[in-house]
């Protein structure tokens, strides 16, 4: 009987609620509710003599596959944000999906939800129901569905949960701002220009090892060919010996630039996506900081000087955790303009090597034909490295104005709130 209960409350409609409403909620350590604001009492239909003092997942819908939960609870325990598309239930066991963004505080855990509205949402609600419906019917054990949850995102393109949430929370606060916030569409062209420079920088790169991969067996070609047209020690060899030893160094800092664990651009991308996460956290931590003034919640046993204190204090340190991180940014998108300056300029260097190689090969006649044809194919290479690099460094000079322009948005807009 309790499990035809359970099949007739699944197929009951969701809850509806505005995009406009945020939930806020907050646990000790061990996830017992101790405050929440109207917008969670309400959805959830429990009383808050239900609430206070219960563990949350009292809201716990087993639509929500519980490698979630899991992958959740590792990162709060970690000390660091979890955000995941989670299905809750209201006490007439009805459903209702949110985007949940749970805080790690000094004493428990703070969790600001939104109405999930964004395309990958639709995809993640395909995912979940096969995984808990392996969950529930293969008997699935949590850490295989977690390694199938990870697996199926990598499928999708994350390379890691934490890439993942990443890209969920960006994508549901750009489609609720979308329809409720217009002042924050300059904020969303910085972003997508951002995005598009370093995008354009990653498929240089790739385009950029392919034309050094070509150009790799060239010059032991090029100083094969001059050893067997002079004597040993003769001007062409020399060159080639140059142009060897000098290529081969060269060589080696443009891989370790564009592929290396140093790499400046994948530096600056993981810098960028960091600020971008945490500055739409301050965004709804700010937000929920406005609701909770308006709300009476002394009226539920909640003390508001206690959440606001809070959630000024998140407030305070993920702020400084996206502006350090945009300054990285920032200083980043210079550096890698300039490295690619700094190669662009040495590979102009390297080919006037094999432009002396190549009038020396002239002076040779037919027989410097030979050399001359594989000097030409370097050149070819060299051409396409160059204006490579010049490409790395322009799209490098947009992103640098992009994260400076978002810098001063946010500035203008703080001086605004101050006046």
């Amino acid at each position: 009987m309790s499990e035809l209960l359970d099949q007739t409350k699944s197929t009951l409609a969701d809850v509806p609620f505005e995009t406009s409403q945020l939930f806020y909620s907050r646990t000790d350590k061990r996830g017992i509710i101790k405050a929440g604001n109207s917008v969670f009492q309400a959805i959830s239909g429990f009383e808050w003599t239900q609430l206070l003092g219960a563990p949350h997942r009292i809201v716990r819908n087993t639509d929500t596959p519980r490698a979630i939960f899991r992958v959740m609870w590792g990162l709060i325990e970690a000390n660091s944000v979890a955000v995941a598309y989670v299905r809750n239930k209201t006490s007439e066991g009805r459903g209702y999906w949110v985007l949940a963004m749970v805080l790690p505080t000094s004493d428990g855990y703070l969790s600001i939800r939104i109405k999930p509205t964004s395309p990958l949402f639709a995809q993640i609600k395909d995912l979940y129901r096969g995984i808990s419906a392996a969950e529930q019917g293969e008997s699935l054990s949590v850490e295989d569905s977690e390694a199938r949850l990870l697996g199926e995102l990598g499928a999708l393109g994350y390379p890691s949960y934490e890439a993942f949430q990443t890209s969920a929370l960006l994508a549901e606060f750009r489609a609720r701002s979308a329809a409720l916030s217009p002042k924050l569409k300059g904020y969303f062209t910085d972003t997508d220009r951002i995005k598009k420079g370093l995008q354009a920088i990653k498929s240089a790169q790739v385009d950029l090892m392919a034309a050094v991969e070509s150009l790799r067996d060239l010059p032991t070609n090029m100083r094969i060919v001059a050893s067997r047209l002079e004597p040993s020690g003769g001007p062409l060899s020399a060159m080639s010996d140059i142009y060897n030893s000098t290529s081969a160094v060269l060589f080696q800092e443009i891989t370790d630039f564009a592929l290396g664990h140093t790499s400046i651009s994948k530096r600056m991308d993981e810098a960028f996506e960091k600020a971008c996460f945490f500055k739409v956290a301050t965004l709804l931590v700010e937000e929920t900081m406005a609701a909770t003034a308006q709300d009476d919640l002394l009226e539920y046993g909640v003390d508001p000087g206690v959440e606001m204190s809070l959630l000024g204090n998140v407030l305070a340190q993920y702020s400084a955790i996206e502006r350090e991180s945009l300054q990285i940014a920032e200083r980043l998108a210079q550096d890698l303009n300039r490295a690619s300056y700094d190669l662009r300029r040495s590979m102009l260097g390297l080919d006037t090597i094999r432009v002396m190689g190549l009038v020396e090969s002239g002076r040779l006649g037919s027989e410097g034909s030979r050399i001359g044809a594989t000097m030409e194919q370097i050149g070819g290479c060299h051409s396409a490295i160059i204006a490579l690099l010049q490409s790395i460094k322009d799209n490098a000079a947009i992103v640098n104005a992009g994260v400076a322009g978002l810098r001063m948005h946010f500035q203008k807009r703080g001086a605004l709130a101050a006046g």
